[in-house]
C-alpha cells in the first residue's frame, strides 16, 4: 500500500501564506478574509505572512491597511527598464525573481498563493517555494496529448472548440505554465450559445464569471493543504483525503 504524506505537514504549526497579486489581488482577499472568519471562531490553520506585487498601482496596498499585512513591492516594469531591456527577456526574469526570493526569506512561506499574477516565473522562484496557481479554465482536459486549454487564452480557446461548460483550475506551480499537477476544478458556468456577443465579449463575460469561482478556489485550497487534506504518495501522485485524484478533485 502506498504511504501518503500531507503535501504540508500540520505538525510545524501554522501554514505560512504569501501572495503574489498585480492587479485587484480579490482572489487572494478571500484567502485573507476567510483568515479573519476562522480566527473569529477559534483557530486558522495558515497564517498570511506577506503579499509581493510588481505593480505599484495595484490594488495590495488597499489590502495592507484593511488587513494589516505587510506588501513587497518591486516594480517589474521600472526593473527591466532600469537595464534597457524587453519585458521578455528570460536572464532578466530570473535575476527578478531571485530578488522576489530575498524579500520573501526573511518571512519564510511555506506556500505562495499567485493569485492574479501575470508574469511567468522561472526555476529559481518555482524551486524556492511551493506554489499553487489559478487559472480560468478546465486544465484537465487534454487533446493531442496536452492541455487544451493553458495558457493566456484559455477561455477563448474552450468558447470557439463548443465547450458547453467552463470550470477554473488551482494547480501546483511548476516551470512549466500552466502545466503543474491539478488541485481542484471548480463548479462549472454553463455556456450560453446564440448569445449576440462577439468572440472577445464573451471571452470577457465568462472571464468574469470564472474568476468568481477561482475567488471560491483559492481560500478552499489553501485551507485544505494547510489542514493536510491534500497528499501524495511515493510516486508523486494527488490525493484528496485518501482518494487519487489524477484530474484533481473536482466540485
Amino acid at each position: 500500500m502506498n504511504m501518503l504524506k500531507p503535501i504540508f505537514d500540520s505538525t510545524k504549526g501554522k501554514m505560512r501564506v504569501a501572495g503574489l497579486v498585480s492587479g485587484s489581488g480579490s482572489s487572494f482577499r478571500t484567502v485573507l478574509e476567510q483568515q479573519i472568519e476562522m480566527l473569529a471562531k477559534g483557530v486558522c490553520p495558515y497564517e498570511v505572512v506577506a503579499i509581493f506585487t510588481d505593480n505599484p498601482k495595484s490594488k495590495t496596498f488597499d489590502m495592507e491597511k484593511e488587513f494589516r499585512v505587510p506588501v513587497l513591492l518591486n516594480d517589474i516594469r521600472a526593473y527591466y527598464e532600469k537595464r534597457g531591456k524587453k519585458i521578455t527577456d528570460k536572464q532578466v526574469r530570473e535575476d527578478y525573481d531571485r530578488e522576489t526570493i530575498k524579500l520573501f526569506e526573511p518571512l519564510r512561506p511555506d506556500f505562495l498563493a499567485y493569485a492574479g499574477y501575470v508574469w511567468a516565473t522561472t526555476a529559481p522562484l518555482v524551486n524556492a517555494f511551493t506554489g499553487i496557481n489559478g487559472h480560468p479554465a478546465d486544465l484537465s482536459i487534454i487533446r493531442g496529448g496536452k492541455r487544451a486549454y493553458a495558457g493566456a487564452n484559455g477561455v477563448r480557446d474552450a468558447l470557439v472548440a463548443g465547450e458547453t461548460e467552463l470550470r477554473s483550475t488551482l494547480h501546483l506551480v511548476t516551470t512549466e505554465i500552466d502545466h503543474g499537477p491539478i488541485l481542484m476544478i471548480s463548479e462549472s458556468v454553463m455556456v450560453e450559445r446564440g448569445l449576440n456577443f462577439s468572440l472577445d465579449e464573451a471571452s470577457r463575460e465568462y472571464l468574469k464569471l470564472l474568476n468568481q469561482k477561482m475567488r471560491k478556489l483559492f481560500p478552499r485550497v489553501i485551507k485544505d493543504i494547510a489542514e493536510g487534506t491534500f497528499k501524495r504518495d511515493e510516486s508523486g501522485a494527488l490525493y484528496y483525503g485518501d482518494r487519487p485524484i489524477p484530474n484533481g478533485y473536482r466540485l
